[in-house]
């Protein structure tokens, strides 16, 4: 069967005749989601590229089925929406913080309940972060990560002071905490729920998302239905189909029959051909998804500076861009995004391509002619930016030589110091906050400084890390966003333990007919589709 990265669609067809053209259109017309979507309810069919059918927030860790499903059904206290960079009101109302930044007071909205019918108040809240902290609560799950992607020690505890007020208390200030909350393992479970269904809630489970589940098929659909007592009011398509269609085929003919209304899983090389199509619209994001080029500062001639800077300087991301991307990304500044805040436009000059000052850098350290190891996952893009990266190095005169790896092997070496110099990096904007890229990845004592990077044992390290508390305790939105335009300079200038490579974003294809989509959200993985309706 053709895989979605082999697939060209012609641009001079129809999406009736591109459906005849692959033989599929009958067989489409057949198919469950197409019958589930009839019957005068207005129906927005979604792609899936796969379903396991268990929506436990607390041990969700990453990409996948999941996150569609939860952030469809659920929400959080706050919320996030990639538009406005800046937490807004979701379950809560409004909050406020001390002088001194460690408790944050929310007011939860009156008259909200979730789908079962539980009414929403500051115990019913409380009740699912207990769950977090609390390691004997019998419905806490094997493994759950929810109290530690929140802030694990640092987080002192949760109150309920009365019906309507949640309380976060912090050891530290954590201006960070707001976004944090919009992730979707920060979702509200309705107690009630969890009380029937214990560590089962993720196979019956029950938020207070814009829609409600209705039936779960595994390993094939979800059906969701419109939840009329969501904050923000009913959304207007009562019914979403999320199907699994992991198949470019089976997707490209969906979109051209207008059995598929909605995918964030078209590679990036049909996307010029599939906007030419009558009847399919490309939503270009912002460019959230960042790859990065991760340098051991102890694995060998790495451990030089000037050798992490000439492979800065030595790789042609205008090329990366082109080759790997089909023109669908951006050339980076450093660690933070233009989208994101704490992006300056000075960082571009981090990611300037110069190979003969490179080579400089090179014959200066005596590194010309190194031997040097880069591990890649072996799908997506990566293995076309892969090739462009080990290229360029190549050019410059050091010998790379890339292995590529399938996700298990490549993150077992990757968390390995020892067992790397040079690897790929990638890091998404689940909440589009600047520090979701400087805490978890740089600062001491966590995987991607101590083993990813081993930048942990440089000089510069003590520094950075005052720089990374600093930023994050800082609650003016103005002030804040200089702190991490500086950060960004200080880490390219003084450290360079990553060199940015490249941003992009997932192209989202949408059917001509339907407005009201977050491409920005669905660009970085989240999906948010409350505002989705047809034209009139």
């Amino acid at each position: 069967m053709t895989r979605m990265k082999d697939f060209n669609a012609p641009t001079n067809m129809s999406r009736r005749r591109f459906g005849q053209m692959l033989g599929l259109t009958g067989a489409i017309a057949m198919l469950p989601w197409k019958v589930e979507a009839q019957g005068g309810v207005q129906t927005l069919v979604f792609a899936l590229p796969g379903l396991v059918g268990n929506f436990e927030p607390h041990t969700w860790v990453g990409f996948g089925d999941t996150v569609h499903v939860m952030d469809t059904v659920a929400r959080g206290l706050t919320h996030m929406d990639f538009a406005n960079p800046l937490p807004r009101p979701a379950i809560a109302e409004s909050w406020t913080v001390s002088e001194d930044g460690t408790v944050y007071d929310f007011t939860i909205r009156d008259g909200l309940t979730f789908h079962d019918g539980t009414p929403i108040d500051a115990p019913a809240v409380l009740r699912t972060f207990q769950r977090m902290k609390d390691e004997d609560d019998p419905t806490r799950p094997e493994l759950s990560f929810a109290l530690d992607n929140l802030g694990g020690p640092n987080v002192d505890g949760f109150e309920a002071p009365d019906a309507r007020t949640f309380r976060i208390n912090l050891l530290q200030p954590d201006a960070a905490i707001l976004g944090r909350l919009s992730r979707p393992d920060m979702v509200i479970i309705s107690p009630t729920a969890l009380e029937a269904h214990g560590k089962e809630i993720g196979l019956n489970f029950v938020s207070c998302g814009p829609y409600r589940i209705s039936s779960v098929t595994p390993n094939e659909r979800v059906v969701l239905e419109a939840f009329d007592g969501f904050y923000k009011g009913t959304p207007e398509i009562q019914r979403v189909v999320m199907q699994v269609i992991p198949e470019a085929v089976a997707q490209m003919t969906a979109l051209a029959a207008s059995d598929l209304n909605v995918t964030n899983l078209i590679p990036h090389s049909n996307v010029d051909r599939l906007e030419a199509m009558e009847g399919i619209r490309i939503e270009e994001s912002a460019a959230f998804i960042s790859a990065m080029l991760a340098m051991n500062c102890e694995a060998g001639p790495l451990a030089d500076i000037r050798v992490r800077r000439a492979i800065n300087l030595g790789i042609d991301r205008e090329a990366v861009v082109r080759e790997a991307f089909f023109g669908k990304a951006e050339v980076p500044g450093y660690i933070t995004p233009a989208a994101e805040q704490g992006y300056a436009p000075e960082h571009q000059r981090h990611s300037e391509y110069d190979p003969d000052a490179a080579r400089a850098l090179l014959e200066e350290a005596g590194a010309m002619g190194a031997e040097l190891s880069l591990i890649s996952e072996n799908s997506g893009f990566w293995p076309r930016l892969g090739q462009v990266v080990e290229r360029s190095l190549n050019d410059l005169g050091l010998v790379v030589t890339t292995e590529y790896l399938d996700g298990g092997t490549f993150n077992g070496r990757l968390f390995d110091k020892t067992a790397h110099e040079l690897a790929f990096l990638q890091r998404s904007a689940f909440f589009p906050d600047p520090d979701g890229r400087f805490s978890p990845l740089f600062q001491t004592g966590t995987a991607g400084a101590d083993q990813i990077t081993a930048q942990s044992g440089l000089p510069e390290q003590a520094q950075l890390d005052a720089m990374i508390i600093a930023a994050n305790a800082e609650g003016d939105p103005e002030r804040r966003t200089q702190l991490y335009v500086e950060l960004n300079n200080f880490m390219a200038d003084e450290m360079m333990p990553v060199a940015a490579v490249v941003n992009t974003f997932l192209p989202v294809a949408v059917t001509a007919d339907l407005e009201g989509v977050n491409a920005n959200a669905l660009g970085t993985y989240r999906t948010f589709l409350e505002d989705a309706r047809y034209a009139a």
